[in-house]
């Protein structure tokens, strides 16, 4: 059990390190879009990072997990833009 525990602490330690960079692109795209006046919601895109990531599991058993793990990532990628874009002031509809 302990050896186990071990890999899934590792695990969580490169999870932390890949969110938090993550994160910080989110900002820098809330930046961009805020330059070019987008909107933050594009359903398509988010369309197509579930499907082509979901091409790469390799144990199907998981799909319904892996495809809620991928909307929860984005859902909070599209709250760290919508704090950025809150705090320059610019209002945000239909998120």
């Amino acid at each position: 059990m302990e050896t186990l525990r071990t890999q899934i602490d590792e695990i969580d330690k490169n999870l932390v390190e890949l969110f938090e960079k993550r994160m910080e692109l989110s900002l820098q795209i809330a930046a961009y879009k805020m330059r070019n006046n987008l909107p933050i919601l594009n359903e398509k895109r988010e369309a197509e990072v579930i499907e082509k990531n979901l091409s790469k599991l390799k144990n199907k058993d998981f799909e319904g997990e892996f495809i809620e793990f991928f909307k929860t990532i984005m859902h909070l990628s599209k709250q760290v833009q919508i704090r950025a874009f809150n705090e320059h002031g610019i209002t945000i509809k239909g998120v």
